[in-house]
Order: C-alpha cells, then structure tokens, then sequence
C-alpha cells in the first residue's frame, strides 16, 4: 500500500514538473486582474496576458507565442492604434509580432498537406475536411488582432503572436503602447 502512494506521488510530481506553466502578471504601474494586466490611460483601457489560442488552428500553440490583448476606447474620439505598439522583451532581446499574413500562411501550409489525398481515392470525408479546414482559416483572421483605427466607445480584442523562442524565458516584458508590462511563470 506505502509503494502505491509512494509511486503515485512522485508519477504525480514529474507530470506537475513537466506541466507548461502559465505567465502571471508581475504589479507595476497598472493593475492585475485573473491573469490579465490592466492598463488604463485617459483614452484608453487595455487588458493583455499570454495565452494559448483556443481556436481551430491549434498549431499555432506550439508555433507561435499568442497574446491575447482587448483595447477598449474610452473617449469620444478615434484612436489610431500603431501597428509598432506591441513588441516583447525577453532575455535582452526585443521580439515583434507576426503580421497576420505570415501567421495565415503558416495555417495555409497545414490545411495543404492536411487535405492532401490519393486521387485515385474517393472520399466523401475529403469535402467535409476541406470546409473544416476553411472554416479554421477564417476564424483566425477574426481572432487575430488588427492595429487600426478605433471608433469612440468601442472594444477590439484579439490575438498577437509572436516567435516562440519567447515561450522558453522565464519571465517576460510586454511593451504595450510604450508602457512596459511584466511576466513571470
């Protein structure tokens, strides 16, 4: 009974040690909420915090580096948000995002080599994956997040990603309209 709890434990603290662990916001100069950090200017309310994407192209965890950011406008003018007003710093190195172009034909390439199939074989399934696969490809370009224009009292939300290499630090600094916003696992 002692070696079955013994062995229990310890297969339980290797999978605990091998888990991915998620980044926490360190408090700074802005507020910290459930995970996200919270910046709040005169015009502008914008949540941010790395995480997974949780759609179709789910390739993109173990390709990219997500952030998941909402930018809410607060005054009663347009805001042009800079597409230079996102970047990583980590371990001295400064890290920009993806355009959405790069990242979609990152997704193009596995939705070819996905559907790809013997063309002396038919296959009823093939349609049904080929729409699947479409449908994935537009949900992430509503999920990815545009710098742009934004209309007074409304909310843009999305995701950035980034070269993965960021995945290995440790701690993490987002720059983020030009305040610094800080993570550690």
């Amino acid at each position: 009974m002692k070696l079955k709890i013994l062995t229990t434990s310890i297969l339980l603290c290797l999978l605990a040690a091998c888990a991915v662990k998620a980044y926490y916001p360190v408090p700074g100069d802005y507020y910290t909420e459930e995970g996200y950090a919270i910046i709040r200017t005169d015009s502008l309310q914008i949540a941010i915090r790395p995480q997974s994407y949780r759609g179709e192209f789910r390739d993109a965890n173990s390709r990219f580096f997500p952030v998941w950011l909402q930018v809410r406008n607060l005054s009663k003018q347009r805001i042009i948000l800079p597409e230079s007003g996102f970047a990583i710093l980590a371990d001295e190195r400064q890290y920009d995002y993806y355009r959405l172009e790069y990242v979609l034909n990152s997704s193009q390439d596995r939705f070819y080599f996905e559907d790809w199939h013997d063309p002396f074989v038919t296959d009823p399934q093939r349609h049904l994956n080929r729409e699947n696969n479409l449908d994935g490809y537009y949900e992430l370009i509503s999920n990815y997040f545009s710098s742009s224009e934004l209309l007074p009292g409304a909310t843009k939300e999305g995701y950035l990603f980034f070269p993965y290499a960021v995945s290995s630090c440790d701690s993490i600094a987002i720059d983020v309209l030009g305040t610094l916003v800080f993570f550690k696992r």
